[in-house]
């Protein structure tokens, strides 16, 4: 059977969700493509003070909530990685790892990525590499850890990991020895201008191999933290208006510049980048849809 949508949202996050909350109200057929849990980055988050209603709220109760009227939508989730597109015709085209789509409209709220450092660590994720404090820092509890940083990008990781692990290094690439006099956390060590070079290990991380001006150095680890920042997850999407950083460009409809495609939350070029922005991009986008 052929999987023919009126709306295709490609990402489960809260833009993601919201468009198709409004879309579905709207009488259409929709489905959210989403390869991992519905929430995306707001799973992460341990602590939302700013989201209009609550006080305060763990970002994995946020989430529930929203995927809680996804499901009493009875809104398909496709749980799919998408590979690539074809957006150029009138009926869209998502060919993911395990399907084909197709629809009307195609809304894509794919949000960030973490930027990984390209020297193999992969194959220890979830063997002690980890993108997410938030979600990981309590596997090490007491144990020593590292974290990867790029000008200070680590150094409220290391913060939290701080108050469960026993000594917490920051492996900078720039020059962080200003910070680093005014440390005055015991607990963490912050080594300026080291160049991770590798990962080590039998079943799990062991060692963290990097350089400090040219000179080869080994740590022990039990888990090596990439905080290096995010990307948007745009590079499937040929065709698409973006700007010089990978954003999608949209108007005030989140129309993009391909007819019928839209886009929504954290991937699209706008100036906040929030969760209560994010709903306001999906809801704009559904109803447009």
């Amino acid at each position: 059977m052929e999987k023919i949508y009126d709306v295709l949202i490609v990402g489960g996050g809260v833009a993601g969700m919201t468009a198709a909350v409004y879309a579905k109200r709207r009488g259409k057929k929709v489905a959210i493509i989403e390869k991992f849990a519905l929430g995306g980055q707001v799973l992460s988050l341990n602590k939302i003070e700013n989201f209009p209603s609550q006080t305060e709220i763990d970002g994995f109760t946020l989430s529930q909530m929203f995927a809680n009227q996804i499901r009493d939508l009875d809104i398909p989730v496709l749980r799919d990685s998408v590979v690539s597109v074809d957006l150029s015709t009138a009926e869209k085209v998502i060919f993911g790892k395990s399907d084909t789509y197709k629809a009307k409209s195609v809304i894509i709220a794919t949000g960030l990525s973490s930027v990984s450092l390209g020297v193999g660590e992969d194959k220890f994720l979830g063997s002690g590499v980890s993108y997410c404090v938030v979600c990981d820092a309590n596997f090490f509890k007491g144990k020593n850890v590292c974290v990867a940083s790029k000008n200070g990008s680590g150094i409220k990781g290391a913060m939290e990991l701080a108050e469960i692990c026993s000594h917490v290094t920051v492996l900078d690439s720039e020059d962080m020895s200003l910070y680093a006099a005014h440390n005055k956390n015991s607990k963490i060590k912050i080594i300026s201008n080291a160049v991770i070079t590798g990962v080590e290990g039998e079943n799990f991380l062991e060692k963290v191999l990097f350089k400090v001006a040219e000179e080869e150095k080994t740590i022990k680890t039990a888990a090596l933290f990439v905080e290096l920042g995010k990307k948007a997850l745009t590079d499937i999407f040929a065709g698409v208006l973006k700007d010089e950083k990978g954003f999608i460009i949209t108007n005030e409809n989140m129309e993009t510049s391909i007819k019928d495609v839209y886009s929504v939350g954290d991937v699209r070029a706008n100036v906040l980048k929030q969760i209560v922005t994010a709903c306001s991009d999906g809801a704009i986008a559904g109803q447009n849809a």
